[in-house]
């Protein structure tokens, strides 16, 4: 069966959690919670790493200000974690490691950006047709769904976004007119 598909599937339409990422709390709720298993872990087991996972969701599915408001309060939240309540890391050294964290997640966080722009620009572009089409192959029209047949122009143009405009070759202006192209040449 043939169907008319867009790619890849748009998030904002899907159903289960995707619709909570549009939320800001989620991300911030995320990055609490990496926190707080930060804190509670001590001082031997860090989860800084984890801070990619709600920034570049955040970065895919919600707003740039978000973004940028996580990747500067997450490695905050750790240096402080690190430099002030767990105090197992010098200040100077927590501050650096968070500089370091900080321009590692705005990098992430840039290119996941960038990547769902593009996907988003090319979801707009791209309409896939699928399938085996049923065609007759003398008239050239298709069978739809409803075991009816239409115009290839036709079934296509409903189908996608592409639009027709008729033409013709050579070969089938000579078959076909070929006595007046004659006449009009001898002319």
């Amino acid at each position: 069966m043939l169907t008319n598909t867009t790619f890849p599937i748009k998030p904002t339409t899907a159903s289960g959690f995707l619709p909570l990422l549009s939320r800001w709390w989620i991300y911030l709720a995320m990055g609490a919670a990496i926190l707080a298993l930060d804190w509670v872990s001590g001082p031997y087991l860090m989860f800084p790493v984890f801070f990619v996972i709600p920034i570049a969701l955040s970065a895919w599915f919600y707003t740039a200000p978000c973004t940028i408001a996580l990747t500067l309060l997450l490695p905050l939240g750790r240096v402080v974690i690190a430099a002030y309540i767990q105090q197992h890391t010098p200040p100077m050294y927590a501050v650096i490691n968070g500089l370091i964290r900080v321009a590692v997640l705005g990098f992430i966080a840039y290119l996941v950006r960038r990547t769902a722009r593009q996907t988003r620009e090319l979801e707009k572009e791209v309409t896939l047709l699928e399938g085996i089409l049923h065609i007759c192959m003398f008239c050239k029209r298709i069978r739809d769904e409803d075991r009816g047949w239409e115009p290839l122009e036709g079934y296509i143009s409903r189908k996608s976004e592409a639009d027709f405009s008729h033409g013709l070759c050579p070969e089938c202006a000579q078959k076909h007119y070929g006595d007046v192209l004659d006449r009009s040449r001898s002319r």
